[in-house]
């Protein structure tokens, strides 16, 4: 069953480890802050000069006097002054904090991709990997989107709505009492849809997750789908998990969306209680027509920022719940840390290879090693056999170091295979698996995948080893041709002998091999034998086997059956011993 962390973050737990991100541009954030205060200083004071050209009409009228014309042009150039240089910072600040968020995003990919190479084996067997690639690609994505538009609003709204409150005190403190009785409440409402938005947005996340994961796995497997006529199961799977995705998606946007017109309301109830008590004010003589025009427009600018806040903070509650998951994959269990100190003589290396006494789980309540003792000679070959579940695989995970044995020791060329780094280690072993991995790329390009500098001679005499380079100058462009990940120019049988053909440039000291021809025809089989005769010659060579009458050649043929080694011998020993490996052969030459 797959598992997946269980473990939640808090908001400001998310945003103090994004902060980790920039400790390096510490003085591109500071100057930022700068241009946000005095952009906000330079909005604020804006009501201020139209009270004072207000004021001055107003007085004119009042005392009968001309109006001064002067007086009001010079203060309206300091008024278009301020909006100028407010808008010329806030450009500043906004390409900054786009720049800054960027940054962060590109620097968490990079950690995520260092994530992905360090993870163990155990996380990625129980993690779907279109959950895992969602965190990567969907999750990252819409972390981008919070961070590069809508933490740059907040940052611009809320120093707005500081300055402004201030404003307000200094031009009446009376008024400045009516709106500030409308904050809490909206600081409450606001708190309460946040609370259970984020709980919203971290399953839209999660269903999101599931529906890659899910349409991942039908693409694929498109050719299983289709010939077992799956499709309209596949679908009502897609279907159900869609209509949680649907669901989720409209409760979320539901419970955000009310945030805007909630705020909206309470700031219209304080507006109008603020025009109501500042007309009486100004009748008394308590306040001038500018003082009630200037606490006005605060009143009414500062209505704006506040619904912008609570809409972006929506949308920052989607990108917290998929930073949430994107650190839950970051803090996923690595590979335990290299402290190899010997070095192993790749080249030089024959192949010797033992288990001794080895015990193993792939969790801790669970043995599936018990007491495995096994030994390889230099060149031997080695066919682990079994039914499913015996622990064939596992004997070659534990051997190429993908998990730490528990007690026991494995040992190669004598030398314990923990005291040697995994990148010592695994240079020593080629793997040829029953499910083949090309990537997009020209034929060359997979070959020399398997050597770094290999050339073109190199490159060929691997091809021609592996019966690979009679049907790559057939193709249209020969070894420059390129092939997609999906494989879609080459035959199963082709695609296995580019990866024997892989396998061989490495020219590896020890062979794995995961049974290579289970699914082809007979004349590529033929092929893919030869090739893998050709690469076992002088290699110690594991060969994992499922159809028996393949391995009857192999040195010695080690049956496995709960986790523990059964039978050891050769094919005529075993069979001559009536066992467990003679009724298994039996049996399949049955079938």
């Amino acid at each position: 069953m797959k598992q997946k962390s269980k473990r939640k973050y808090s908001f400001m737990t998310i945003v103090r480890r994004l902060k980790d991100y920039l400790n390096d541009k510490k003085l591109t954030a500071v100057c930022v802050a700068i241009a946000l205060i005095f952009s906000t200083v330079f909005t604020i004071f804006a009501p201020i000069v139209t009270k004072y050209v207000t004021d001055s009409i107003a007085n004119s009228v009042a005392q009968s006097t001309a109006i001064d014309f002067v007086y009001i042009g010079r203060q309206l150039i300091v008024l278009a002054v301020l909006y100028i240089f407010s808008a010329g910072l806030i450009y500043y600040a906004t390409r900054r904090t786009t720049y800054l968020s960027q940054l962060v995003i590109k620097r968490l990919r990079e950690e995520i991709q260092e994530k992905l190479n360090k993870l163990s084996l155990n996380v990625i067997d129980q993690n779907e990997r279109g959950d895992l690639l969602s965190r990567v690609t969907n999750d990252a994505t819409t972390l981008s989107g919070a961070l590069e538009g809508n933490v740059t609003q907040i940052l611009v709204q809320g120093t707005t709505i500081i300055g402004i409150i201030v404003m307000m005190l200094v031009v009446n403190i009376q008024l400045s009492l009516i709106f500030f009785i409308a904050l809490p409440l909206s600081y409450f409402v606001m708190k309460l849809i946040t609370k259970k938005t984020q709980v919203l947005f971290r399953r839209q996340q999660k269903e999101l997750g599931s529906l890659n994961g899910l349409i991942e796995e039908v693409y694929d497997g498109h050719l299983i789908v289709k010939s077992f006529n799956y499709e309209e199961k596949a679908a009502e799977k897609f279907d159900d998990i869609n209509q949680r995705f649907f669901k989720s998606y409209l409760s979320s946007r539901f419970f955000s969306g009310l945030t805007s017109p909630l705020m909206k309301l309470i700031n219209n109830i304080a507006y109008i209680a603020i025009c109501v008590i500042g007309g009486i004010l100004v009748i008394t003589g308590g306040l001038t027509i500018g003082g009630i025009q200037a606490f006005l427009m605060y009143a009414n600018n500062i209505a704006s920022p506040i619904a912008l806040i609570s809409n972006n903070l929506n949308f920052l509650q989607s990108g917290a719940a998929a930073a949430e998951r994107i650190f839950q994959l970051l803090d996923e269990e690595e590979e335990t840390e290299d402290t190899g100190i010997v070095k192993l003589d790749v080249k030089n290396a024959k192949g010797s290879i033992a288990f001794e006494h080895v015990e193993f789980g792939y969790i801790p309540e669970k043995t599936l090693f018990h007491d495995v003792s096994l030994k390889a000679e230099p060149g031997e070959i080695l066919a682990v056999v079994g039914p499913s579940g015996a622990g064939k695989t596992t004997l070659v995970n534990l051997l190429m170091r993908f998990y730490e044995i528990n007690h026991g020791s494995i040992t190669i060329e004598g030398l314990d295979i923990k005291d040697l780094t995994r990148r010592n280690l695994r240079s020593a072993f080629g793997m040829v698996l029953q499910d083949t991995w090309l990537f997009d790329g020209t034929i060359e390009e997979n070959i020399a995948y398997g050597k770094s500098g290999a050339t073109r001679d190199e490159v060929i005499l691997a091809a021609k080893k592996a019966q690979c380079d009679e049907f790559i100058r057939k193709l249209p462009l020969g070894y420059e041709t390129r092939i997609g990940g999906d494989f879609t120019t080459l035959s199963e049988g082709e695609c296995q002998l580019l990866a024997i053909a892989r396998t061989i440039i490495a020219d590896p000291k020890v062979l794995i091999l995961d049974e290579a021809t289970s699914s082809v025809d007979t004349r590529t089989e033929i092929l893919i034998t030869r090739a893998m005769e050709e690469m076992m010659k002088g290699r110690t060579t594991f060969i994992i086997a499922h159809r028996l009458f393949t391995i009857k050649n192999a040195d010695k043929i080690i049956f496995m059956q709960d986790g523990d080694i059964r039978e050891v011998g050769s094919h005529r020993e075993l069979m001559n011993k009536n066992g467990l490996y003679a009724n298994l052969y039996l049996s399949a030459s049955d079938n």
